[in-house]
């Protein structure tokens, strides 16, 4: 079942130009789980939205590749980590 993202994606999303969307909470926990990760479900949202931002980039050729990836990294590092 997919659910509306909370305020604070839907306002990241906003930020980044990204259409609203809805996701699968339970499908990114479990690709955490089968990564041996367990972060909590603002860490999941954020990293899928960097890297929806990134996958969109590059699909549209706004970006290349490491561009986008590097950006998205970036960001992670910054709203998760809190480098």
């Amino acid at each position: 079942m997919t659910q509306p993202v909370p305020e604070w994606a839907a306002d990241l999303l906003a930020a980044l130009e990204l259409e609203p969307l809805e996701v699968r909470i339970e499908t990114l926990h479990q690709i955490a789980k089968s990564i041996q990760d367990d972060p909590d479900t603002d860490h999941l949202l954020t990293g899928f939205i960097a890297g929806y931002a990134a996958g969109l980039a590059q699909g549209s050729g706004m970006a290349s590749f490491d561009r986008a990836h590097t950006g998205s990294v970036r960001f992670m590092r910054k709203y998760v980590a809190g480098e």
